[in-house]
């Protein structure tokens, strides 16, 4: 969960991320038009800070700025920012990091039933912790966990359920920058920025004041050279383990590290993301776009509330947002990256099952009115979300609206209109080109309805 919405754009050009100004060029690969109109994915944040479960992943060992926590607070209640950790009791979780009961099939078999269509595995956050055994760096499971490959493990039961397999993986990580960066959230990219400032705080390894050992000019293009391959070196190692993967989804920016055309060279259908400089889709994180994206998108957001990572005390949203929320993204013909996140046991809570079961019996009478749809005409037209199929529109009515939908400029009248859950036909009225209708109350359920709409 963000500071506010501020700070937001910070945490972007913090770690590279600005999100929707970042020009995309869609690749032609057959192998990755799946993407096109996948409609909904499985994002998947799981690292050491599920140990405790206390605050997010990696970025509870940034010390916040003063009176941003209480703002978080009063914005978003006793589900806000969580604690904060020193880095050093922030990375001694992976002593504690056990997976002992990691069985990714559970989640992706659930998740299959629930519409999901692929799924995206945080495989090393900004933490520096690297869920598969890598041969690079000091600081991953070939070290914790007597070299299990947490990866793999993945993999494999996203193939077996017919998900496409995706990874996710940041560029900034702070365990390899450990001794150069600040942990303080106004300054934690001065290293690479150059400066230092007299009136700014630097925070080290376990939040005491420090100066930053700035290095020369010619020292700096060494180490930032070597940490280029070093990514590079991890990067290739996930794109040559696994055998195919469909989805390769960076966080952060490094785009010196490795181009679009080596990872083609190692995947050649798999679809990247935008954060790198280059990619095949744009990311909007947690906020729907303020204008209709030109091809390819994607919203990241999570269903589990407190942050990306797996809090001890989980709430998730209900999921008549997650159909609401699905709904406006199908009508704008976008995809939908919805996060989970497992404990430190490699389990998703409860509250995950009963919401993803929730969705299925939401997905048994309505699935037909987001897979395989084209945009509709919203708000154009209509004041309600619209994905279309032939000459059918699908009007999405969520679990709070209770005004009447309108459509405009209507030139034929319809063959039929129905509740696509139950049915039941709609009484509409017509009057100076426009339909309209107003469901009764009790004819709406806690997850929203679909009004199945078809024209003569």
């Amino acid at each position: 969960m963000s500071l506010d919405d501020k700070e937001v754009g910070r945490q972007h050009e913090v770690i590279g991320n600005n999100v929707l100004d970042t020009a995309v060029c869609r690749t032609t690969h057959p192998d990755a038009q799946w993407f096109g109109n996948a409609g909904l994915g499985l994002f998947l944040h799981w690292g050491i800070s599920s140990v405790r479960g206390e605050g997010d992943i990696s970025w509870s060992m940034i010390r916040p700025p003063p009176g941003a926590v209480q703002k978080c607070l009063e914005k978003h209640g006793p589900q806000g920012p969580g604690k904060v950790f020193t880095p050093a009791d922030y990375w001694a979780q992976a002593e504690r990091f056990t997976a002992d009961r990691y069985d990714p099939d559970k989640w992706l078999a659930a998740a299959r039933c629930s519409g999901f269509k692929y799924a995206v595995l945080t495989t090393k956050h900004h933490d520096g912790f690297a869920l598969w055994p890598s041969a690079y760096g000091e600081f991953s499971t070939r070290n914790y966990l007597g070299g299990r490959d947490l990866v793999g493990e993945y993999v494999t039961p996203c193939r077996s359920n017919g998900l496409k397999v995706g990874l996710y993986f940041s560029m900034p990580d702070w365990y390899w920058s450990r001794r150069l960066m600040s942990f303080h959230y106004e300054t934690i990219d001065h290293f690479r920025k150059r400066t230092c400032e007299t009136d700014k705080t630097y925070l080290g390894l376990r939040h005491e004041p420090v100066v930053l050992p700035f290095m020369p000019d010619d020292e700096y293009r060494e180490w930032t050279a070597g940490f280029r391959e070093f990514c590079k070196d991890q990067i290739e190692e996930l794109l040559t383990r696994y055998g195919k993967i469909d989805l390769f989804w960076f966080d952060g920016s490094e785009p010196d590290a490795i181009t679009k055309e080596r990872i083609h060279e190692l995947q050649p259908g798999i679809v990247v993301n935008d954060r790198m400089g280059f990619g095949d889709y744009i990311t909007p994180e947690g906020v729907f776009p303020k204008k209709k994206p030109q091809g390819w998108w994607e919203e990241c957001h999570v269903w589990n509330e407190g942050g990306w990572g797996y809090r001890s005390h989980e709430i998730y949203k209900p999921t008549g947002w997650v159909t609401a929320e699905l709904a406006r993204i199908r009508a704008w013909g976008g995809n939908f990256l919805l996060n989970m996140a497992p404990d430190s046991h490699g389990e998703l809570p409860p509250v995950a099952y009963r919401r993803l079961d929730e969705l299925a019996a939401w997905m048994r009478h309505s699935r037909e009115s987001i897979e395989n749809t084209t945009l509709g005409s919203w708000p154009e037209r209509c004041n309600v979300p619209v994905t279309c199929r032939d000459n059918i529109w699908y009007l999405h009515v969520s679990w709070i609206w209770d005004g009447a939908v309108v459509i405009r400029d209507v030139t034929r009248k319809p063959e039929s209109v129905e509740i696509l859950r139950t049915g039941k036909p709609v009484v509409f009225s017509s009057a100076e080109s426009n339909l309209s209708f107003q469901l009764p109350l009790g004819d709406v359920s806690g997850l929203g309805e679909v009004i199945k709409l078809e024209w003569k």
